[in-house]
């Protein structure tokens, strides 16, 4: 429960303080998730996890008319932006934990961009949300692989080790952003779920990363990455002479990086694909 509680809290409301920064940041897995779940006119489709509504409005716009999106998240924040950014009456929000919600039967798809991985018991919550898709009914779900694999998250992780010394160890399969990068794992789940036809597929990626109105990209990168991601999370209870540390180390590690006046970083996600 302590991941949700940091989505519900301090996590979600950094997120929605930085909702344009990362809506660029997550673009390009976005549309790699949207092209791989093919919505039509007419559809209901389930988007888990749904943060500030940029997939959620995406969606509305590929189901209608005639179809429905229902918006789930456990961020009140990141909420608050979606309702006032997707103003489209064929979209039904709900806050709170997934893994509790009773959704009405009948839906087509489940669809989730980077928002399935953090359920403490995770075959029993597609379980529950099995019941709300049809027989056949497709899920379409983008995730991280490995964070070797993931620079932009490697090299802030690296850095903190650095600073702040080694991380308290956990499972790499705990509730995370990278919970699900072993392959096996996600294919357990879903298959004791009681999901069919799992299959996975992995995509190379650019993120364009930074906020903030400074000039310096490497700035505008610092700031980003010291507020959302694996390096923000260790850094939130430490003193301003620790973070400013660990800030001189991150524009050296980030500086290489920099092109055409942005800071453009390499990843990798995957797409995981069932069947109801």
């Amino acid at each position: 429960m302590a991941e949700a509680a940091e989505w519900a809290g301090r996590v979600g409301l950094e997120w929605a303080r930085r909702v344009q920064a990362l809506d660029r940041q997550l673009a390009p897995a976005g549309e790699i998730g949207l092209k791989a779940l093919d919505a039509h006119p007419g559809e209901r489709v389930i988007d888990l996890g749904c943060g500030a509504g940029a997939m959620t409005q995406a969606i509305a716009a590929a189901v209608t008319p005639g179809g429905a999106v229902t918006a789930l998240d456990i961020s009140p924040d990141l909420l608050d932006v979606a309702r006032a950014r997707v103003g489209m009456g064929c979209v039904h929000f709900h806050e709170g934990d997934a893994a509790q919600f009773d959704l009405s039967g009948g839906h087509d798809a489940l669809f989730s961009r980077f928002g399935c991985m953090f359920f403490d018991n995770p075959p029993a919550a597609f379980a529950r949300l099995r019941r709300a898709l049809k027989p056949g009914a497709r899920v379409v779900l983008t995730v991280w692989s490995d964070m070797a694999r993931n620079p932009w998250a490697r090299i802030p992780a690296e850095v903190g080790a650095r600073v702040l010394g080694p991380a308290e160890p956990k499972s790499p399969t705990a509730p995370g952003p990278f919970a699900w990068a072993d392959p096996a794992y996600p294919h357990a789940i879903l298959t004791e779920a009681g999901f069919g036809g799992v299959t996975q597929d992995e995509h190379d990626i650019e993120l364009v990363i930074g906020d903030g109105a400074e000039a310096d990209p490497v700035e505008r990168g610092v700031t980003m990455l010291t507020h959302i991601g694996p390096l923000a999370r260790r850094l939130a209870s430490e003193a301003p002479a620790t973070r400013a540390r660990a800030a001189d180390a991150l524009r050296e590690a980030i500086a290489p990086h920099v092109r055409d006046g942005w800071l453009r970083m390499p990843g990798v996600v995957r797409i995981i694909r069932a069947r109801n």
